[in-house]
């Protein structure tokens, strides 16, 4: 039974798809951290230690954020040997972001569900 107007395709909202993945990206970006370490390295590459100084938090703190961002793919990094130190460091950067909301996002949601909603329906 649908409570919309006659003609209408129920929604289930439990179904995972673009929408939940995009509300993913959001919770990722819903963090005012994570956004200044975004904005930082949209500038220029920037190293972890640079990154710590300009922020003020410590390094699994910001380990933890830039696993998030990685993650959701809205970083890259590249790496370089220190062979004076011998250590390996991680230069980060933004990567191309093209994050909207239009009438085609969400008729890809509204698609996405009707076909999920079509291959339960027993035949």
């Amino acid at each position: 039974m649908s409570s919309g107007s006659e003609g209408e395709e129920e929604i289930n909202i439990g179904d995972r798809g673009v929408a939940e993945r995009f509300s993913e990206l959001l919770k990722v970006l819903s963090n005012p951290i994570r956004l200044k370490i975004l904005a930082l390295c949209l500038e220029r590459e920037r190293s972890s230690k640079e990154l710590r100084e300009k922020l003020g938090i410590s390094k699994p703190l910001l380990i933890a954020h830039l696993r998030k961002l990685l993650n959701a793919g809205f970083l890259e990094y590249r790496t370089e040997l220190d062979n004076a130190r011998m250590i390996v460091r991680k230069y980060y950067r933004t990567r191309d972001l093209e994050l909207c909301i239009d009438e085609d996002f969400l008729r890809r949601i509204a698609r996405e569900m009707n076909h999920k909603r079509r291959r339960k329906s027993p035949t």
